[in-house]
C-alpha cells in the first residue's frame, strides 16, 4: 500500500502558501499549512511529516528560525527541510544549511523548481523512515 507523503508548508505569505499548497496537493501530497513558525512547529511534532517547507526567518517558540527550532526536537531531526526565502545572500544560505536545512531556494522561485526539489526531499524522507524500520527489524539492540 502506498503511504501518502506529508508536507508541512510554513509560509507567512497567504497567497504563496495557497498557490504552493494547491500544486503540491495536485501532485498527490498531503499538505498541512501554517502562517507562523510556532504553530508549524507544533503541527510538525503532532503529525508524521516527510518535508517541512519554510521561510528562513520564521520565528518559532522564541527561536528566530523554525529550521533551528525543528532541529532541536528529537522527533524532527530526520525530517527534510526546504527553505524558500527572499534572503538570497550567501551568508543566509550558509546559515540555513548550518542550522539544518537540506536545501535552499531563493524567492521569487520558479514553481516547477520548488515542486521538483520538494518531491525529491519528501521521497528521501520516506525512504529513510523505511530504512530505519528495516534496520530495527534486523538489528536488535
Amino acid at each position: 500500500m502506498h503511504q501518502q507523503r506529508t508536507i508541512l508548508l510554513a509560509e507567512p505569505d497567504a497567497t504563496l502558501r495557497a498557490q504552493w499548497s494547491g500544486q503540491l496537493t495536485g501532485m498527490g501530497f498531503r499538505v498541512l499549512e501554517s502562517g507562523d513558525g510556532s504553530t508549524a512547529l507544533g503541527m510538525a511534532l503532532r503529525a508524521e511529516v516527510n518535508l517541512l517547507i519554510t521561510e528562513l526567518y520564521l520565528a518559532a517558540n522564541g527561536d528566530r528560525c523554525l529550521v533551528h527550532a525543528a532541529r532541536q526536537e528529537p522527533g524532527l531531526r530526520r525530517v527534510k527541510i526546504l527553505v524558500v526565502s527572499e534572503h538570497g545572500e550567501g551568508d543566509d544560505r550558509q546559515w540555513a544549511l548550518a542550522a539544518g536545512a537540506d536545501a535552499y531556494l531563493i524567492k521569487p522561485v520558479r514553481l516547477g523548481r520548488m515542486l521538483q526539489v520538494s518531491a525529491r526531499l519528501a521521497a528521501s524522507r520516506q525512504q529513510s523512515r523505511a530504512e530505519v524500520r528495516a534496520a530495527g527489524a534486523t538489528h536488535a539492540h
